[in-house]
């Protein structure tokens, strides 16, 4: 019989999978709420240049750990998938493996796009809510650009700088910065992961090679 926790259902599975996306989301979106709130007090900023210069390199320097956080899960997916195939292999010849492999943790292309949404639902959330209630009390927007402010704060720059007659639902067009920059992240990390894994493979066969033709 087949141990559930080792080979757990598809809806499991699926579960799982949410899990660790959304544990994975949780230090990116620290990072964003970090960058959120230095963003914010950019704004006391009198200077408009200045204030949209130093603001634009908060909203990078959240985009740039949340890439390399998504770059470094990347290759720890990919690694843990090649674990898993060797599992799946030693099945097939009735070879029980041992060690703590989970398979959510393995790599599939669309998690990083999953661990960016996740990392972007406040943004979502709050979009969505600013966007209902226009003239709902400051509170609401107050939390909107602590917490999400890289998705509010440039909306308010079209409205006052462009003079443009926008909805707050606007805001939720820039979930987009850590779904793309997440998914593509954690690709790279992945492919990355495999050409140094092929060199190996590569190298170790090379030499296993050369030790063939010394014996001879």
């Amino acid at each position: 019989m087949s141990d559930p926790v080792n080979q757990p259902t598809k809806f499991r599975l699926f579960l799982r999978v949410q899990k660790e996306c959304l544990r994975r989301s949780v230090t990116p979106y620290v990072m964003y709420l970090m960058m959120s709130l230095l963003l914010l007090a950019c704004q006391a900023i009198p200077n408009v240049p200045l204030r949209l210069i130093l603001s634009v390199l908060c909203i990078l320097a959240g985009m740039a750990y949340n890439t390399h956080l998504c770059y470094t899960y990347g290759k720890m997916h990919y690694d843990a998938y090649l674990t898993g195939a060797i599992h799946r292999q030693n099945a097939l010849f009735g070879i029980q493996s041992g060690g703590d492999h989970r398979e959510e943790r393995e790599f599939r292309p669309y998690k990083g796009f999953l661990i960016g949404f996740y990392t972007g639902m406040p943004a979502l959330i709050f979009g969505i809510l600013s966007g209902c209630f226009p003239n709902a009390a400051g509170t609401l927007l107050t939390l909107f650009v602590m917490f999400a402010g890289w998705a509010i704060i440039p909306v308010s720059w079209m409205k006052e700088l462009a003079h443009l007659n926008i909805s707050n639902f606007v805001s939720i067009a820039f979930i987009a910065i850590p779904i793309l920059v997440s998914g593509f992240a954690y690709l790279w990390g992945a492919m990355k992961e495999k050409r140094v894994k092929l060199a190996e493979a590569e190298r170790l066969e090379k030499v296993a090679e050369v030790g063939k033709k010394s014996q001879k």
